[in-house]
């Protein structure tokens, strides 16, 4: 029977039992009452109903184990199902196994050959270090050999002077023979039998040498004129190549956009400063040049014009000038120094710039023209405005020294540019040619030869000035009307 069940009856009969008895305390004040035994009757069929009830929790209980169980043998058959799929996944599983095992067997024996492959290419290496290896002996060998010679000369020289000393022994011994009596004249001749033996062994021996020495002179004379003559013809092709270059360069005329660029693209520039003559008093003021930097294979100048300095002949008389300034070489700047005046025309102003100073400059200086005539175009390059363009140029006799620029076709290039005063000239194949001193003519500048020199921040600074100055209005005065 079941064990809820035997508790519900046992509380049921407990409950009853407590149901018939009474416990009651004795009230004197009240009558006392007959208790009536209950039916025993109706306690019986209390009972049956108690036992009917047990009855149908009993089987209530015994359908839902019922249903457990056909829950459980239908769970039981979903697992054997399952138990068959896995078995036919590990059928699968099995002949995964055995395609991967037989692609194991043709890795193994790919692996096998390549194997096999790499011992025959470790068979061919150890051969050819064999073979090194061999070289290497018969090298040393070769050596050892040199080391015998060497040796071998070695102990000649030895011999050698060893034979000397025992020549000069032998001398002594035969003078030491002269004195001794005839008995020994055996003796003395074969001592002098062996002087004579070692003597011509000796001259052998001084010939050996002297033939070895003369042909190491000549060997080492041999290998310096080979050196000689090998730097020679080096040095000749890389000057050769040199003026190939230069000439080709010459030849080829370059764009004015390049020409431009390269101008702009120098990074050097002069601010100067001084105190300038005014109504209201001296004020300073600061005057930032562009040049163009120039080399004549020999020194690096920077070129300007006076009129790029602003200064006036009302400054010059102001004994307050203190005309000062700096070089700016890209993040580099140095104190200008000296300023030149050129004798070829003194409106044209040239500052040295130090030989180490071509590294600091951005681009290549532009060399001095050594045929200014070869094309009849120029590049004219306005400094202030930024433009530039080309233009017919020819040399007058009156003014051999100044080009005449024509103006007429300037107007169809680049615009409204027309050359003016301070541009820049360059020949067609990128070479320095001069400064316009005027809208008309351009100074040649084909040297750097100084009329004037002022050096800044000395005592006599103004009064250098003021000479260059003057030597300039003197010169412009002698030439021609249409150069001034």
């Amino acid at each position: 029977m079941n064990k809820n069940l035997l508790l519900i009856i046992c509380d049921f009969l407990l409950l009853s039992l407590l149901a018939l008895v009474r416990f009651e305390t004795p009230d004197e004040n009240q009558p006392v009452q007959e208790v009536l035994p209950e039916d025993p009757i109706q306690a019986q069929e209390d009972i049956i109903e108690v036992l009917k009830l047990s009855l149908e929790l009993e089987e209530e209980s015994n359908h839902n184990m019922a249903a457990s169980l056909q829950q459980t043998q239908q769970t039981l058959e979903t697992t054997e199902e399952n138990l068959q799929n896995r078995e036919e996944e590990l059928e699968l599983t099995r002949a995964e196994r055995e395609a991967l095992a037989k692609n194991n067997d043709q890795l193994e024996s790919d692996l096998q050959e390549r194997i096999a492959v790499l011992e025959k290419s470790q068979q061919d290496v150890e051969q050819m270090n064999a073979a090194l290896e061999e070289q290497r002996r018969e090298a040393e060998r070769k050596l050892r050999q040199m080391e015998d010679l060497q040796k071998e000369l070695r102990d000649k020289q030895a011999a050698i002077a060893s034979a000397e000393t025992r020549q000069k022994e032998l001398e002594d011994a035969q003078r030491q023979a002269e004195q001794k009596t005839r008995i020994l004249d055996t003796q003395l001749q074969l001592a002098e039998a062996e002087s004579r033996l070692v003597r011509e062994n000796l001259e052998q021996a001084r010939s050996e040498i002297a033939i070895v020495r003369d042909d190491n002179i000549r060997l080492q004379e041999h290998a310096s004129q080979l050196a000689t003559e090998l730097t020679e013809g080096v040095n000749a092709q890389t000057e050769r190549l040199t003026e190939i270059a230069e000439q080709v360069r010459q030849s080829q005329p370059r764009s004015p956009n390049l020409i431009f660029s390269d101008f702009v693209g120098s990074g050097v520039t002069i601010d100067v400063r001084y105190q300038k003559s005014t109504r209201r008093g001296g004020d300073e003021k600061l005057v930032t040049v562009r040049p163009v930097v120039v080399s004549d294979g020999k020194d690096l100048k920077a070129v300007f014009t006076w009129e790029d300095f602003g200064l006036s002949e009302n400054d010059l008389r102001n004994e307050n000038l203190n005309l000062r300034g700096v070089i700016r070489l890209g993040r580099y700047a140095y104190p200008l120094k000296t300023l030149d005046f050129l004798s070829i025309d003194a409106r044209v102003l040239t500052i040295p710039l130090e030989s180490e100073w071509v590294n600091i400059v951005e681009t290549e200086p532009f060399y001095v023209a050594l045929d200014p005539l070869k094309f009849p175009r120029a590049v004219l390059i306005d400094r202030q405005n930024g433009f530039y363009g080309e233009a017919p140029f020819k040399l007058e006799l009156k003014t051999p020294k100044h080009f005449r620029i024509d103006s007429r076709f300037m107007n169809r290039l680049m615009g409204e540019f027309s050359p003016r005063e301070s541009n820049i000239m360059f020949s067609k194949t990128g070479d320095f040619l001069g400064v316009m001193i005027n809208k008309e003519y351009a100074a040649r500048i084909d040297n750097f030869v100084s009329a004037e020199t002022v050096t800044l921040g000395e005592t006599d600074t103004l009064q250098q000035l003021q000479k260059g100055y003057t030597r300039m209005i003197n010169q412009v005065r002698r030439l021609p009307s249409g150069v001034r």
